[in-house]
């Protein structure tokens, strides 16, 4: 009897990964990373995992090597912005598996680039300013305390939406009801409708204040309020649809803290 043959396209539900290894993998020089890096693969899980890795002990190394300095400071920034990165991917795979995808690390989450350039201008202004203020009192300061602390509190109200949420969270707004999809009301959601939204601009918001950076303190706020608006409307008018008078209980009981333009 043949056995029949699986292609690299067939999923294993349960987990989100291909049930055989793509056929490349069986070469003599096969490649730490596919060549299509979109490939939601075992080993581009590890590579990318791995490089989250290396600059969280990078970061870390910065920190304990130079205390609570301006090169200290920039080694929290990177460290909290893979840790960010690494809960992103690792929240949806424990609790959202037949969703998981390479894309739920978020490294590019509107699809336009605009994340990581507004990170990378931010470091240019933190480098700027750096080097025109060398000087600029003993360190850091209370500013730069207060911008981690909202980042650190950001990160974790993100993140305990996202577990108090389960499957039900999504970083795709649907637009139809699941068989596992339920509106979630308990926990941090019985304080905040969108706990997650929250979490993420108080850690955008508050990364830029640790790097006291004045414009993009600004246009993160801007900016972010500005998309979360739109965000917030268009998905609440679709879970007005999917559960009816249910959300709008919700809304009537629950607050939202998120900033709106």
């Amino acid at each position: 009897m043949a056995q029949k043959s699986l292609k690299e396209t067939d999923f294993a539900p349960q987990v989100g990964l291909f049930r055989i290894r793509p056929e490349i993998a069986e070469r003599w020089w096969t490649p730490v990373i596919s060549l299509e890096y979109q490939t939601h693969s075992a080993h581009n899980i590890a590579a990318t995992a791995c490089g989250l890795g290396v600059v969280i002990g990078c970061g870390m190394t910065l920190v304990l090597s130079c205390g609570w300095s301006y090169i200290g400071v920039f080694g929290v920034y990177i460290t909290m912005i893979a840790l960010y990165h690494m809960l992103e991917y690792l929240c949806v795979a424990l609790y959202n598996p037949t969703r998981v995808e390479l894309e739920s690390f978020m490294f590019d989450p509107d699809g336009a680039n605009l994340y990581p350039i507004a990170m990378a201008i931010s470091l240019i202004e933190y480098v700027v300013e750096c080097s025109i203020y060398p000087g600029n009192g003993s360190g850091p300061g209370l500013v730069s305390a207060v911008g981690l602390f909202l980042a650190i509190g950001g990160q974790a109200l993100r993140t305990l939406a996202m577990v108090t949420a389960k499957s039900s969270f999504n970083h795709v707004i649907a637009d139809r009801h699941e068989s596992d999809h339920k509106l979630i009301t308990h926990g941090i959601y019985k304080y905040e409708r969108h706990p997650s939204y929250v979490g993420f601009f108080l850690w955008a918001v508050g990364l830029q204040l640790m790097l006291k950076n004045p414009l993009t303190v600004c246009a993160f706020v801007l900016a972010l309020g500005y998309f979360f608006t739109r965000r917030v409307n268009f998905e609440e008018r679709t879970l007005k649809l999917l559960f009816g008078q249910e959300y709008d209980r919700y809304m009537q009981q629950t607050p939202t803290y998120i900033p709106s333009f």
